[in-house]
């Protein structure tokens, strides 16, 4: 706005009043001009961040100028709804959406500058999206779009053997914990892709992704190959590779090998009923009765050797389970200290639960931060104990651990690193050892016991409902302290 003011110079000179009015006019009609209009500018890229971590969306005027009094509001695809308000000089808290209630704060170091930042705490998947930063001031508003990306980088993923089918072996990738949906891919170590036999990709009620694929080596094929998973916001990804020695292929071809056994059964039974067959007939009329006598006796005795094996697998069943009657049950309660961020602990400390985003929680030299693991509470020197688990979820390992193991970056659960245990990919259970192997169950157990002699070095794993053994491992615990071991995707309850 522009204003002429124009008088004699004589008339101002000539009178002291009217020069006052003019002078008194143009100081208060000039303070009462508008603002000039200003624009809202925020990053020119998208904003990524890791699910789990927070997020600062920042934004300013242009040009520079104090916002203290003005209305500063972040949304998203409705106005009505703020996912942060500042307005009256204060954040309103209360006008805030539920989803973001606690979890959002306007940092106003710069806000005299026309200049904000918006943090936003433990971010997940449903925070992926546009934000809009608006500003209002008495006269005009002006707001702008920023884009925010959340990523979820998953575990590493777990190569295992799951059977041997179709002339090789079927090997099963699994890799969970990822934002947006990923992509798994099986290569040689030249880099070639190789195709998969299944693949699938599942979406998690806490909005992350797991993938999941399988494939058929050969002897002819390659026999170094990785899996790697990665997403379109996360590179390189995560990677694992795994080598598979020939020996393996035999397993691989148990046709064959059944056919040689067979061959050599038949050829040993053809021989022994020819020579049986021959000696019946040369003695045939001066032994009949004695031969008689003898199948009668060789019948008792069968008879008698499958009895005999029915009490012998019988008794050493319950020498089985009465041995695990000299070991003290000790109560085990899980040891918060030990626990990843993302393991959720009772109050009693007695259950486990993965969560889909990191609690803030210290970062201690004894917290696993990689790997989703917990320790139980005391460990153990000498003697024989055991404890139980149940309410198992579908992926997890248990077992014992020395006071040594690492607790930071990725770990391997094999006896090399101090860990000494079971574990469950869905429905297949694995021996923790070097290489991993499969582990047949007759059953599907609701609960585990684990026995520990710590003097033999003996770690074993019952089914109490029914007194199967589940496996028998002998450990080196190099006169260390040992804690009980848990691996949790989903949940698991130690009984009280």
């Amino acid at each position: 706005m522009q204003m002429r003011i124009s008088f004699h110079s004589h008339c101002a000179m000539g009178n002291p009043c009217l020069s006052s009015y003019l002078i008194f006019f143009f100081t208060v009609h000039v303070s009462t001009l508008e603002p000039v209009n200003f624009q809202v500018i925020g990053p020119d890229h998208p904003i990524m961040v890791s699910a789990g971590e927070d997020a600062l969306l920042p934004c300013h005027l242009s040009p520079k100028m104090n916002a203290q009094k003005m209305e500063v509001r972040w949304y998203r695809s409705q106005f009505s709804e703020p996912v942060h308000l500042y307005q009256d000089e204060k954040d309103q808290a209360e006008q805030q959406i539920p989803n973001y209630q606690g979890r959002t704060e306007l940092l106003k170091d710069g806000i005299v500058n026309g200049s904000v930042v918006l943090r936003i705490r433990s971010i997940t998947p449903s925070d992926h999206g546009q934000f809009i930063c608006f500003f209002k001031s008495s006269s005009f508003y002006a707001e702008a779009i920023l884009e925010l990306k959340v990523a979820g980088l998953g575990s590493t993923p777990r190569i295992a053997v799951d059977s041997y089918q179709s002339g090789g072996i079927h090997m099963v990738c699994e890799s969970a914990g990822w934002y947006p949906e990923p992509q798994a891919q099986w290569r040689d170590l030249s880099g070639q892709h190789l195709p998969s036999l299944t693949e699938k990709i599942t979406p998690h009620d806490n909005g992350l992704f797991e993938a999941q694929i399988s494939i058929i080596v050969t002897e002819t094929s390659s026999q170094d190959l990785s899996c790697s998973v990665r997403n379109s916001h996360l590179n390189p990804g995560k990677e694992s590779v795994v080598y598979i020695a020939d020996p393996f292929f035999l397993r691989g071809y148990p046709f064959k090998v059944a056919m040689y056994i067979l061959l050599v059964v038949v050829g040993l039974l053809i021989s022994t009923a020819s020579y049986f067959f021959w000696k019946q007939h040369k003695a045939k009329e001066a032994h009949a009765a004695e031969r008689e006598a003898h199948a009668a006796e060789r019948g008792k005795l069968v008879a008698d050797l499958e009895k005999l094996q029915v009490k012998l697998v019988n008794l050493e069943d319950e020498l089985k389970w009465r041995k695990t009657q000299i070991y003290g049950e000790v109560k085990v309660t899980l040891d918060p200290d030990t626990a990843h961020r993302r393991l959720k602990l009772s109050e009693d400390q007695k259950t486990v639960t993965l969560e889909s985003k990191h609690q803030d929680l210290p970062d201690k030299p004894e917290r696993f931060d990689e790997v989703f693991c917990v320790l139980g509470s005391d460990g153990f020197i000498s003697g024989k104990i055991y404890w139980e688990v149940e309410r198992l979820g579908t992926i997890w390992a248990i077992g014992v651990a020395r006071e040594s193991v690492r607790r930071k970056g990725e770990i391997k659960f094999t006896p090399e690193e101090g860990i000494w245990g079971i574990e469950k990919s869905r429905s297949h259970y694995l021996l923790l050892a070097t290489p991993e192997s499969p582990l047949p169950l007759s059953e599907t157990p609701k609960k585990i016991r684990i026995y520990v002699d710590y003097e033999k070095g003996e770690v074993i794993f019952f089914n109490p409902d029914n007194a199967d053994l589940i496996t028998c491992l002998t450990a080196s615990f190099n006169g260390q302290r040992i804690f009980p071991f848990f691996w949790v995707c989903s949940h698991l309850t130690l009984t009280t």
